[in-house]
């Protein structure tokens, strides 16, 4: 007698991986048994009824710098909606949000009402608070887990800068979104392309800040265990890789569909340093070529001497007064060796000082509430591993960062810090 094989009944229910490889979805949410298993992003197809008439200013304005869709890109969508417009075709695309934790529900609320007003740099043009963090994010949410994880960690650490009175639920909160995050990213993001190419900027901007934020708002536990110098490496090399990354997306982002944004009205320029900086620098160049602190190799006294030489060049860009810019945080990270960030990580005296110096520029930047004091804080954590006789070499940056009232407001931050890693090593 011949074998028989029973092929089972078609289901218009399954997520589209399942469908396309003809097995059972088991219709697990946020995602089913064969995609947790392949570390797929999983959707969940249900039937729309209706338009979602509620865009706001800047998804209105996003929609106008679309591109028109082609005939074959919704052609999953019903029948009746081929004569709606694109911006209203976006919102009936599948959902992966079938069910809503009611703490993930009150983090993606915090985004879209309030976190996401709070995240450009560059405050003199508000059309990317619209169609980037306000337009271009939110759309993509619902298609990519990893970016909805993204904007509910900054949204859960933004709360935390709020200082609520509840502050270890939220550092918990964004410690497992973040995580789930960079877990997730690379397993979805294969390669960069026009399409995807903005999301991929915004999650990487996301992260940064995330980065950036744990170690400055008030009270937080730092990531990394409290240890500074780890804070700052992993501070500077976040830097560097997403100098990297806008590298490696510049051509795709002259090509996506919000490319006017993306054009350098201003261009980086050097201006004349004041004699306070001179003065300063000179001082540094100084320390790092006498040998009064003990032996030092030839070839870390060059690396060092490098990363002078940048700090120079970013301190010069710093007296044109340009406008606050991503590119111009990321310029001085990008423009040290990677040897300098294994001296950094290694605690070399004095690749600690130079970057003290390096937090005298930061310090003075306007910033967002992501790097609120961040550069008072780091500046804190590096006197603390420096030994006395190397003290005065930092005297600058303790005059140009903090005021003399600031000693007891270094130790209320310590304390804190010391309080809260316990929040960290309980998530883990």
């Amino acid at each position: 007698m011949g074998n028989s094989r029973r092929f089972h009944t078609k289901t218009r229910n399954g997520c589209t991986n399942c469908k396309k490889r003809r097995v059972k979805c088991n219709l697990q949410a946020p995602q089913c048994h064969h995609c947790k298993r392949r570390g797929e992003e999983c959707s969940f197809q249900f039937r729309t009824e209706g338009n979602n008439n509620n865009d706001d200013d800047g998804n209105k304005e996003y929609g106008d710098l679309q591109q028109q869709p082609n005939d074959g890109e919704f052609a999953q969508s019903d029948r009746g909606s081929r004569d709606k417009k694109p911006s209203e075709l976006r919102w009936m695309e599948p959902s992966t949000w079938p069910s809503l934790d009611i703490r993930h529900s009150e983090l993606r609320w915090q985004y879209q009402t309030l976190t996401s007003g709070t995240l450009a740099l560059l405050k003199e043009d508000p059309r990317r608070v619209k169609l980037i963090w306000r337009g271009e994010v939110p759309l993509q949410l619902e298609r990519s887990a990893w970016l909805d994880h993204c904007t509910m960690a900054i949204s859960a650490l933004h709360i935390c800068y709020l200082q609520p009175p509840n502050p270890r639920e939220y550092y918990t909160a964004a410690f497992k979104n973040y995580r789930s995050a960079v877990v997730a990213f690379p397993k979805a993001v294969q390669e960069m392309n026009p399409e995807n190419c903005i999301t991929i900027l915004s999650f990487s901007l996301l992260i940064l800040m995330f980065q950036l934020g744990i170690s400055c708002v008030p009270g937080a536990a730092p990531m990394t265990n409290g240890l500074p110098v780890a804070d700052a490496y992993n501070a500077i090399s976040a830097l560097r890789g997403t100098w990297s990354l806008i590298d490696q997306l510049n051509p795709h982002l002259q090509n996506s569909r919000l490319s006017a944004l993306f054009v350098h009205r201003k261009h980086l320029r050097f201006e004349a340093l004041d004699e306070n900086h001179e003065i300063a620098l000179a001082h540094l160049r100084q320390l790092n070529e006498t040998s009064g602190f003990g032996v030092r190799r030839e070839q870390d006294r060059q690396i060092c001497a490098q990363a002078i030489t940048v700090l120079r060049f970013w301190f010069s860009i710093l007296a044109a007064q340009l406008p606050t810019t991503w590119l111009l945080l990321l310029w001085w990270p990008a423009g040290v060796s990677p040897e300098f960030l294994d001296l950094l990580k290694n605690k070399d005296p004095m690749a600690l000082v130079i970057f003290c110096h390096w937090c005298v520029g930061m310090h003075r930047l306007p910033t967002c509430w992501y790097l609120d004091g961040w550069a008072r804080r780091m500046l804190g954590a590096m006197l603390e591993l420096l030994d006395t006789e190397w003290l005065p070499a930092v005297q600058w940056p303790i005059d140009e960062v903090f005021h003399p009232n600031d000693e007891a407001l270094l130790r209320v931050e310590k304390a804190n810090v010391n309080a809260n890693v316990n929040i960290l090593e309980a998530f883990r």
